[in-house]
C-alpha cells in the first residue's frame, strides 16, 4: 500500500479544499484497505462503498465509512476498530506540504517550548514512582498510554501520557456511546477509566510524558487538539485547516476547562480561533487560564 504523495495546500481556496478532500478520501480507502487484507470485505464491494462516500462528499455530506458499512451489513464495529488499529501500527504518513503558520516558524515560541518541557519532564519524574506505584496496584497494567496522533501538516507521531484507562480501552470504544460522530465525547461517564485514572485526568497529571513529544518538536506547549488517525479519516475539507500547526500539550479547549466534555464542531472552531488570534501573549495566557482550570474542580471529567 503505497503512501500518499504530498500535496499542495497553497493556492486557491477551491483548489485547497479539493486538496482536503482528497486527503480525506484516500485515509478512508486505506481502512477500506485494512478491511479487504484481512478477508473481511471484497475489493468490488468496497470500491461500491467508496464511490458512494466519494458521490456524497462531492455534494458537501461526508459520511463515515464505517456508517456506510454497517448501514450495508458488510461490516460491523469490531471489525472496523480492529482495522483502524491495524492502520495505526501500519502508521503510513498521510501528509500535505504548505507555508508553515507564524506559529511553527516562531522561535521564541520554540524556545518557550523548550523550557516548558524541561521543566514539565522534571515534574514528570518527579511524580513518576507515585503515580507508577498506584496504576500498578489497581490492576497491574502498563503505566504509560501510547497511542498515534497527527501533527503539523498531518504526520503522525506516537504520543504518551499515563494510562487512565483500562487496558484495551481503544478495543472497548465502540461499547461507549458517544455526542459526537467525528469527535469522540462521551454522553455520561466512561466506564473506562480507572479510579486512579479519574485523580490524573482531574489534575492533568496525565498529560505529563507529553512534555517529552513538546522537547522533540512533535507538540507545543500551546497549540490545537492533536486528533487521533480514526478521527483524520473522515475529516472534512475545512477540518484539515487544523492541522496547518502543531498540535498542544494545551490550547483554547483545554484552558476552558471542560477538556472532555466539548463536541467537534466546538474544537474545531476554538482550534481555528487560535490560528487567526495566534500570539505569544495568546499562549502565555492560555498557559496561565489551564494551570488555573487543573487547580480547580472540574465541571465533569
Amino acid at each position: 500500500m503505497s503512501a500518499l504523495a504530498s500535496v499542495t495546500a497553497h493556492g486557491p481556496e477551491e483548489e485547497r479544499a479539493t486538496r482536503h478532500l482528497q486527503l480525506a478520501h484516500h485515509a478512508a480507502s486505506r481502512l477500506g484497505d485494512v478491511l479487504v487484507r484481512q478477508g473481511l470485505i471484497r475489493p468490488d464491494a468496497l470500491q461500491i462503498v467508496l464511490n458512494e462516500q466519494r458521490a456524497e462528499a462531492n455534494q458537501g455530506h461526508w459520511i463515515l465509512l464505517g456508517d456506510l458499512l454497517e448501514q450495508w451489513h458488510l461490516s460491523t464495529h469490531d471489525e472496523i476498530d480492529a482495522a483502524l488499529s491495524e492502520l495505526t501500527r501500519e502508521n503510513e504518513p498521510v501528509h500535505f506540504d504548505g507555508h508553515a503558520h507564524a506559529s511553527v516558524a516562531n522561535r521564541l515560541k520554540r524556545l518557550l517550548d523548550i523550557v516548558g518541557a524541561l521543566v514539565g519532564l522534571g515534574l514528570a519524574l518527579t511524580v513518576l514512582p507515585f503515580v507508577a506505584l498506584a496504576i500498578h496496584l489497581e490492576d497491574g497494567g502498563p503505566v504509560f498510554f501510547q497511542q498515534h496522533r497527527v501533527g503539523c501538516h498531518g504526520w503522525q507521531f506516537p504520543i504518551w501520557k499515563f494510562r487512565t484507562m483500562v487496558p484495551h480501552a481503544d478495543r472497548l470504544k465502540l461499547s461507549v456511546k458517544s455526542a459526537d460522530a467525528l469527535f469522540f465525547s462521551p454522553t455520561g461517564k466512561d466506564p473506562r477509566i480507572t479510579r486512579v485514572g479519574h485523580v490524573l485526568r482531574k489534575t492533568m497529571l496525565d498529560e505529563l510524558p507529553q512534555f517529552w513529544n513538546v522537547l522533540k518538536g512533535e507538540m507545543s506547549l500551546v497549540g490545537t487538539r492533536p486528533p487521533t488517525l480514526d478521527e483524520v479519516c473522515h475529516y472534512s475539507a475545512e477540518h484539515w485547516r487544523r492541522l496547518e500547526v502543531k498540535p498542544g500539550l494545551t490550547g483554547l479547549w483545554q484552558a476552558s476547562g471542560n477538556r472532555h466534555l466539548r463536541g467537534f464542531d466546538d474544537v474545531v472552531a476554538l482550534d481555528l480561533e487560535y490560528q487567526r488570534t495566534w500570539s505569544i501573549g495568546l499562549d502565555l495566557s492560555i498557559l496561565l487560564r489551564t494551570v488555573i482550570s487543573a487547580l480547580r474542580k472540574p465541571t465533569g471529567m
